[in-house]
């Protein structure tokens, strides 16, 4: 699982400068209007009001990460597109936690 993280990381890298985007500042992130920070915070309050009620936890957790992604993928192709490709990499991180998680839920699994 490490040396998965590890190529990952370098595979953003290389991604980063074939498509010649900016590396981020080591800061929160800034959505690109306040729509996206309300609806963004709204479904991080939603996901955690209902973890009580939920059973099946991973699987949720699976659902929040692409329903969350997927939306900031869409806002910043939407209303950054002109200016960097940073949802590609979004996409890209999507796709590298969803990976992760169900290697663990299955790990969890196994044991």
């Amino acid at each position: 699982m490490l040396i998965f993280l590890i190529v990952s990381m370098v595979f953003e890298r290389l991604l980063r400068k074939k498509l010649k985007i900016p590396k981020r500042t080591w800061t929160f992130y800034k959505g690109v209007n306040k729509f996206q920070i309300w609806i963004e915070l709204a479904l991080l309050i939603a996901f955690l009001i209902s973890i009580w009620v939920v059973d099946n936890l991973y699987l949720w957790l699976i659902g929040y990460f692409v329903i969350s992604a997927s939306f900031r993928a869409f806002m910043e192709w939407k209303f950054k597109k002109d200016e960097d490709k940073e949802y590609i990499l979004t996409l890209y991180n999507l796709f590298i936690y969803v990976v992760i998680l169900i290697v663990g839920f299955y790990l969890l699994q196994v044991n």
